[in-house]
């Protein structure tokens, strides 16, 4: 072979190594992402799976969860992570407070009816406009962002410089899930919540406090979402409207996964992340939003209950 041949040769392989490695490498960043993504769903996916009613102000919680990290950073130098111990149960008291005060009224008094209402969708489309109105309210439209605790920001797996931020926040994620499933399989409230979420009927003339399981289960969806919250704050800008994409993307996750599904909401999230990453490498990173959707619209036309849920 000529030594143009070899050279020729050479760029050839170097290309294809840098191909895979890209891929590879985006292939990682979506797992990560996607299980973010899985994370912050798990509080919506509990909330559909139980009361029926899509919390429409999701992302709001998520909002002020990040919020409350930065502040917490601002007034008191407690770190994103240390906010979750503030974080967590005031998102639980106010998903709390919600239910108790807006949505059970809705619920009693059209407890007849065979399926939840539809209306309580409006009314956590209200919450949502009005959290976020406040947020700009108070807030102000400026973006704000928390300075990292932590000194080294990439970590190597292998020869891939990884986001800390974002590992953490997957790994948590993972650990959140399990935790979830665990405490809903074994704990007297958790046998409550599947048993509510089964018949609400039945669980309420077997004893069970439906509408207490149902507060318990709104403030538990916020909490999950108020300890995501503050785990994307260290690399997520924060403003007043941060939450809806979230939010958004949130349903489709719990929807792929299939509704009520703890698992689903980190596979279809997983799914996602990986699916948008990888796609971003060949075309614009909005288009493959765009193509995310399609996906979604595919796995549902041959799986309508979604990839872990039930017929």
């Amino acid at each position: 072979m000529t030594p143009a041949g070899r050279s020729l040769a050479q760029m050839n392989a170097g290309v294809l190594f840098m191909d895979w490695y890209v891929l590879t490498f985006s292939a990682i960043n979506g797992i990560l992402v996607g299980a973010m993504l899985g994370g912050i769903a798990l509080g919506l996916s509990i909330i559909f799976g139980v009361l029926r009613i899509v919390n429409f102000a999701h992302g709001s919680f998520l909002m002020l969860a990040m919020y409350t990290a930065y502040w917490m950073q601002q007034k008191a130098g407690w770190g994103p992570y240390l906010s979750i111990v503030v974080a967590a149960p005031l998102m639980f008291a106010l998903g709390y407070l919600v239910q108790s005060v807006i949505i059970a009224p809705l619920i009693r008094r059209e407890k007849a009816l065979v399926v939840e209402p539809i209306s309580a969708l409006l009314l956590t489309a209200g919450v949502y406009i009005v959290i976020d109105n406040l947020a700009l309210m108070f807030f102000g439209p400026n973006v704000r962002s928390i300075t990292p605790t932590i000194s080294s920001t990439t970590v190597m797996l292998g020869d891939f410089p990884i986001n800390v931020f974002r590992l953490i926040a997957a790994v948590v994620a993972l650990g959140l899930a399990g935790a979830l499933s665990l405490w809903l399989t074994y704990s007297e409230m958790g046998r409550s919540i599947r048993a509510t979420a089964q018949n609400r009927d039945a669980a309420a003339m077997s004893g069970i406090d439906v509408e207490r399981v149902y507060g318990v289960t709104f403030g538990l969806g916020c909490a999950l979402v108020g300890v995501m919250g503050c785990l994307i704050a260290s690399f997520i800008p924060i403003t007043p409207s941060v939450g809806l994409s979230f939010g958004i993307k949130s349903f489709i996750v719990v929807v792929l996964g299939g509704i009520g599904s703890i698992a689903g909401s980190l596979v279809g999230g997983v799914v996602i992340g990986l699916f948008e990453s990888v796609a971003s490498q060949f075309v614009a990173t909005p288009t493959a939003a765009i193509f995310s959707l399609g996906l979604f619209i595919l796995i549902l036309l041959v799986r309508p209950q979604g990839l872990m849920g039930r017929k």
